[in-house]
Formats: C-alpha cells, structure tokens, sequence
C-alpha cells in the first residue's frame, strides 16, 4: 500500500513538472527588462485610428495634345517665295510663318483691278444719265440700262474681293501665312521655291504649354479615376500636375491595360512628347485603426502582432485589410492604445516559436 501510495506520488509530481514544462514552452507572456529592450533594439508603438491616403504609381508616356496644334497648308496653288521660320523655331501666335507667289491671285488681283476701273467708268456714266433723265433729255430705258450697268459693275466687284478674302491675308500680291499659336514648329516640308497646293504640308506647329498623358492602367484600378481628377505627373527632369480627361472604352491590346488620357500642364517645360513618365494618384481612404506593416509578423496561416503590457510582451492573432504605404488597416485582434512592437520582432518570434523571421 506505502509503494502504491509513493508512486502515485511521484507521477503526479511529473505530472505537474511536465505540465509546467509545456507552460513554459508555449510562452503566453515573456518578461524583457528595460536593459534588455536596448540591447536588443525592441521599439513599440502606440496603433491608432488615422485617415490615411493610398499613392499608386502608373507608367505613361507623353503626347502632343492635338486640340494645340496646327497644320499649314497654302490655300490655293503657288510656290513658297519667303519662309520666315525653320523646324524647332519657337513662333508666336500671330507671326508670319511664309509668304506664298500664287498666279492665281495675281490674276484674281488683276480681274479686281479691271472691275475696279469698269465700276468708276460705270459710275459715271450712270451719274450722268441720271442727270439727264432728270432734265427730260433721254429716255427712262437709258438711264435705266446706265443703273443696271453700274450695280453689274458694283456686285462683280464685290464678288471678287470675297473672293481674294477668303484666300487670307494677302500683302503685295503674295499670300501671307501665320500661326494660329504660341509654339514651336515640329516638322517642315518644304524648302524657298517648293511649288505648294491645299494637300502639301508646308509647316506642322505644336504649342507644349499643355500636352496629353497617356497613362496605362490595370484594369481593377480604373475606379480610382474619374473625369477633372488631379493627377500628379513625374518626368526625369521635373514634375507636374494634370487632369484626367478621357478614359478609354477599351483596353490596349499590347499592355492589356486601359489607356487614360490627362491633360498636363506644361508651364514649366517639365514635359517632352515621346518621353516616357510615372503619373501618382492619391486615394483618400476613410479613418480606421491601422497598424504598421513591420509590426505585422506572420506564423504558419497566422498573422500576429505581439503586444507589449507593461515589461511582458505576448503574440495576438490579428485580422488585416487593405496596405496603405507602411500601414495596414486593423480588423480584428487589436485596439486603438494598445502598443505594438514595431522594431525588433525577429527576437520575439525566435523567443516565443524557436524560429527567426524570414
């Protein structure tokens, strides 16, 4: 009976030894010292509710905006007699650009010349018919066929100088031809002498106050644009601001992403068509509890985060949302206050599961 008595004694005392042992194992709560904490570089921070805003950044590539350009055509048939700008000069709006010789107009100028000296000559005599109608001296249809000759006179005037008008300017009998805008000229077709018509090209003129950006974007992110949002634009020599303006109806076949359009402000000569650029776009999101993303340690098909309560520390299993920059949002698991360890947590996992942080 005594040795029945002692070895249930003795289990039991392995029991608790043992029990104690699996208690220490599992390490719910471990004890640092202040000193220790230094050494080993342990940081904690207070988590707390912030409002928080998303940064995306997307490749894109600039263009021309085609609503600032402007192609120059001659409007009739000639050859180039004078070019008062070369391809890369800057132009203003309003300066001569060439100065077109058109037999054509010479011509049409010639006619307005003629039909000028029939109107005088027409005049007077329908001024002197008048007169002698008026005194009895000729009959009516004289004096008649006289008014009709000279209104004839006054309309083929008329229709001919609407008709050199709407050529355009014209200055010494050579068509002058301008910029429609402050610019640059990006391409010329043509040399002093070259014969023109209304589909040769003589100059194309780009104003890069303004261009277009044309970011790529995935698909799933599309909601985060709509039309007169801010855009920021980033180029190797600068950066910029623009709006988005156009969201295409389709995906680009190439990228398989859905081509945006923004229009940049271009102020400041930060941006060149062709030239490749990141565009950043900012969400805000709405105020939560968020953690930061190095306080957020994962084991196995855990995510933890350990907890620091006075001088013990312990693991919490955690719940997390979306990433916003260095912060992720806190679902379940924690509350605003509690204080996180943000720093050091590879000694914390290797102490409480045997293992460093990968």
């Amino acid at each position: 009976m005594k040795r029945l008595t002692v070895f249930l004694l003795v289990l039991f005392i392995n029991f608790v030894v043992l029990a104690e042992e699996n208690e220490e194992k599992k390490l719910d709560k471990v004890k640092i010292s202040e000193e220790v904490i230094k050494q080993l570089d342990i940081k904690v921070e207070k988590i707390q509710k912030r409002s928080l805003t998303i940064t995306k950044k997307y490749p894109a590539v600039v263009k021309d905006d085609l609503t600032l350009s402007q192609a120059v055509y001659s409007p009739v048939e000639g050859l180039i007699k004078r070019l008062f700008v070369k391809e890369g000069d800057k132009v203003k709006k309003g300066q001569k650009v060439a100065l077109i010789y058109s037999p054509k107009i010479t011509k049409l100028l010639s006619n307005i010349y003629l039909a000028k000296v029939n109107l005088e000559n027409a005049r007077k005599v329908y001024e002197r018919e008048k007169q002698l109608y008026e005194n009895q001296v000729i009959p009516y249809t004289r004096y008649f066929n006289a008014m009709v000759n000279y209104e004839n006179a006054k309309g083929k005037l008329e229709a001919l100088e609407k008709t050199l008008k709407a050529y355009g300017e014209i200055e010494d009998g050579f068509i002058v031809l301008r910029s429609n805008m402050n610019g640059y000229v990006a391409k010329q077709n043509v040399i002093l002498g070259d014969s023109v018509n209304l589909n040769k090209q003589i100059f194309k003129i780009h104003s890069h106050e303004r261009l277009w950006v044309v970011a790529f974007v995935p698909v799933q992110d599309i909601t985060l644009f709509n039309r007169g949002k801010n855009i920021k634009i980033i180029s190797p020599i600068g950066s910029s601001y623009g709006k988005v303006d156009f969201i295409s109806h389709s995906v680009d076949p190439d990228t398989k992403r859905n081509p945006i359009r923004i229009i940049a402000d271009n102020s400041k000569d930060t941006l060149k068509p062709n030239m490749f650029v990141d565009v950043l776009i900012f969400t805000k999101l709405p105020e939560s509890l968020y953690i930061p993303a190095s306080a957020v340690v994962y084991q196995e098909d855990k995510v933890l985060a350990f907890v620091k309560e006075n001088n013990y520390f312990h693991p919490v299993e955690i719940k997390i949302g979306k990433r916003a920059g260095e912060y992720y949002q806190v679902l379940a698991g924690l509350k605003e206050g509690d204080k996180v360890v943000v720093k050091g947590t590879v000694h914390l996992k290797a102490k409480f599961f045997g293992e460093a942080e990968e």
